[in-house]
């Protein structure tokens, strides 16, 4: 048995919000303990008494997450300026949480201090590592490398870059796991044991124009491609970049992967010709530019539900799903950005509960990669049974 409960609230009042997301979860979890949950709030609305809340009031309930651009659940569809509240209880199944510190001054340590962590309450084997991070501290990829590291090869890794609400701003995001709380740090959420689980990722991005390889490139930066600065082969089709450009993300294929994934062009540099990019591109790989409109989009989340549905154990069904989507998403989508969650509803059903939240980046599986990629403009979904 594998049981989330979601609560949400959207209430000026952050104590009465996460009043109101305690008491949802209360109902749904029918009397059952939680093993552990995540949190993510606005970043306007979050507070350390939030944790304090929900652990009050589920003691012994392990607890991590993040601060989020916009929330989205079963409970109240898409919601801006909220705390959303997902538990988890299994008989089979641990949940567990970590958080490393310092990942600024040691990417390695606080990895390994944060899978440690998590893995010290449980002696079933690791599966799935949901985790939180800011992609703005070190470069996103050197993480998701070293938390690999730290886990068994098995464990497929999920999540987002904590957010705030909007690209502009230059204050941090939170992570915090129980009564921590950091800007500097890695969560994660460990599930160990029985867990049937299927993650898929979605962009709707199409190709457009020439591709073209890799030759140059530096820590969130592409120097040249094709042996030409790198801007020479982005002002074919664009004259601008940052956030204007985000509509036109990078698609990237990686030497060895069968998949691409996308890269948002933050910026560039006149005098040497680089392009500024949210992680690091191999050199090597593939890029070309895209394009999309909203209904583009909009297939992209469908195709990531559709996919991970098709894809989830035979002979089970899932129980709950964690839906991580991008900031740049929900800026283009506008008024729509609600049809995603709508779209999950509908392609899951609704005895399936759900939560996510829109992130500053992705973090999922790409086939032929060796370990999980940090992504932009992304849908991905997590399902989980048992």
């Amino acid at each position: 048995m594998l049981r989330m409960a979601v609560g949400h609230s959207d209430d000026v009042d952050a104590a009465d919000a996460i009043a109101i997301a305690i008491d949802q979860c209360r109902d749904q979890l029918d009397g059952l303990a939680p093993q552990a949950g995540f949190l993510v709030a606005a970043f306007d609305s979050f507070d350390p008494s939030l944790l304090a809340g929900v652990r009050e009031a589920f003691p012994g309930c392990a607890l991590m997450g993040s601060t989020s651009s916009a929330e989205m659940s079963s409970t109240s569809g898409f919601l801006e300026d909220s705390v959303s509240l997902a538990l988890f209880a299994s008989d089979e199944i641990d949940i567990t949480a970590g958080l490393g510190l310092g990942l600024d001054r040691d990417v390695d340590g606080a990895c390994r201090a944060a899978i440690a962590e998590a893995r010290s309450t449980s002696d079933r084997d690791p599966k799935i590592c949901v985790v939180f991070t800011d992609p703005g501290i070190v470069e996103p990829q050197r993480t998701l490398d070293a938390l690999a590291a730290a886990l068994p090869d098995d464990v497929v890794v999920v999540g987002g870059g904590s957010a705030r609400h909007d690209l502009g701003s230059g204050a941090p995001s939170w992570q915090f796991c129980n009564e921590r709380v950091t800007s500097e740090g890695v969560a994660v959420l460990l599930f160990s044991g029985p867990v049937a689980y299927s993650i898929a990722v979605g962009t709707g991005w199409r190709s457009l124009g020439a591709s073209g390889v890799i030759t140059r490139s530096t820590p969130r930066q592409i120097d040249e491609i094709d042996g030409r600065p790198a801007i020479e082969f982005l002002a074919r089709y664009l004259d601008v970049t940052g956030p204007a450009s985000f509509g036109n993300p990078l698609a990237v294929r990686e030497v060895g992967a069968n998949q691409s994934y996308l890269r948002a062009v933050t910026g560039s540099e006149a005098a040497s010709g680089a392009l500024s990019v949210l992680g690091t591109i191999p050199v090597g790989s593939t890029v070309q530019l895209t394009t999309a409109t909203t209904e583009d989009i909009l297939s992209g989340t469908r195709e990531s539900l559709a996919d991970a549905t098709a894809d989830f154990p035979a002979g089970t069904r899932p129980e709950a799903a964690l839906m991580f989507s991008c900031v740049v998403r929900r800026m283009l989508l506008g008024s729509r950005a609600s049809t995603e969650v709508e779209l999950a509803r509908t392609e899951l059903g609704p005895s399936v509960a759900l939560a996510g939240l829109y992130c500053f980046g992705e973090i999922g599986p790409i086939s032929g990669s060796p370990s999980s990629r940090y992504l932009n403009s992304t849908f991905v979904t997590l399902l989980l049974g048992s």
